[in-house]
């Protein structure tokens, strides 16, 4: 019979309650200010933690800022379902993501404009990434996806398209029904076996 593990000792309980207080006061911070306006000393008298602290768990305040988007783009892509057979209702289910977590589309917006290569440096996103680049790249050879496009330029095509309404926030068509139903239409088209790319002049 294995021996039951310890419990966690009290010191282990603080530090990752610590560090979810941090991350936790980090998002509202960064999602209010972006990377270049957040202020340190806010999120650590949010996060009810000293200031060493922060340095001590992230190293620094980009590394808190990529620790916050990594954590929130890992928790978004678990609430999803990816199967290469329903490339809509996977694209529809990242636009319920951002529509019911307004929060990440802010945090989206500022990474594109102050981290725009940030994804490709966080390993679990590229990992679940290149997961997902060969799946579509199995349907494909198995005829069930279009192959008109490479598997990556194929998904990235697809995610733009369901990361397209961050451009339209706060219009009268942004998250709304009649968007997610276009989106659906719009993946179909692009990934129905047997299309054909476009003839070249």
């Amino acid at each position: 019979m294995a021996a039951e593990q310890a419990p966690p000792t009290p010191a282990v309980r603080d530090a990752t309650a610590t560090r979810r207080r941090i991350l936790q006061a980090a998002t509202v911070e960064f999602a209010a200010s972006g990377l270049a306006g957040a202020r340190v000393s806010r999120i650590a008298e949010r996060a009810r933690a000293n200031q060493r602290m922060l340095y001590a768990y992230f190293g620094s305040k980009d590394g808190l800022f990529d620790a916050v988007l990594e954590h929130h783009v890992l928790v978004a892509q678990d609430a999803v379902t990816f199967e290469a057979t329903d490339l809509p209702g996977y694209a529809q289910q990242v636009f319920d993501v951002y529509r019911t977590r307004p929060h990440l589309v802010r945090l989206a917006l500022w990474q594109a404009l102050e981290r725009p290569d940030l994804m490709r440096s966080l390993t679990p996103v590229v990992r679940t990434m290149s997961d997902k680049v060969a799946v579509i790249a199995r349907a494909q050879a198995a005829g069930l996806v279009s192959d008109a496009l490479p598997a990556d330029r194929l998904l990235d095509h697809i995610l733009t398209l369901a990361h397209g309404n961050l451009v339209l926030a706060g219009r009268a068509y942004s998250w709304s029904d009649a968007q997610r139903h276009d989106l659906g239409v719009s993946v179909a088209l692009l990934t129905a076996p047997g299309g054909a790319p476009p003839k070249e002049e």
